[in-house]
């Protein structure tokens, strides 16, 4: 599969169903790139081989839970309690400062949790449409993003999967290596 970057492209949106994969292609990305992004990663937290919940890290600092099985709130994903506070005062800043810093956006991930928060959810979909470039990285079944996505112009959505691993980084990697000077002229 031969997936394609023209000039000009403005966002990668990258889907997944593959935690690890997800998290091996943004890692690489930041380690390369990290000078020239800005917005926010999520983690899964792991004991062993077990998922105990998931972890936002903005780049640049700040950490904070997001979601745990040991988590008492009014709000759940699955068997997950919800701290929306944390994605609202760690991901939120850290999206607004790289967009404010003139940084590509990093949105790792984009997925049902973060749809439960409205204040997240608006601000992503409006920082998403603002001009700014964007990586993103979404997990299927998040409709509303989407829906954005879909719409968005000059958008190379990529499936991310073992198959897909090789194109996925390449496309990655030409779009940041195409963008990065643009950004450096401004």
């Amino acid at each position: 599969m031969k997936i394609t970057v023209p000039p000009g492209t403005a966002n990668i949106v990258i889907g997944f169903s593959d935690c690890a994969l997800k998290e091996r292609l943004s890692a690489k990305l930041c380690a390369a790139y990290g000078r020239w992004l800005g917005g926010f990663r999520t983690l899964e937290l792991r004991d062993g081989r077990v998922r105990k919940g998931f972890e936002i890290a903005a780049l640049g600092g700040g950490r904070a839970v997001l979601a745990s099985r040991e988590l008492v709130s009014p709000v759940a994903f699955n068997k997950y309690g919800v701290d929306l506070g944390a994605l609202e005062a760690t991901a939120l800043p850290a999206l607004e400062a790289a967009a404010a810093g003139g940084r590509v956006l990093l949105f790792d991930e984009l997925g049902p949790m973060a749809l439960l928060s409205a204040k997240f959810s608006a601000r992503a979909v409006e920082l998403l449409f603002s001009g700014r470039p964007c990586v993103v990285f979404y997990r299927r079944g998040a409709k509303t993003f989407e829906d954005a996505f879909s719409r968005m112009r000059d958008t190379v959505i990529i499936e991310l999967s073992r198959e897909s691993w090789a194109e996925a980084v390449t496309a990655a990697q030409t779009f940041l290596d195409t963008t990065v000077p643009l950004m450096e002229n401004h």
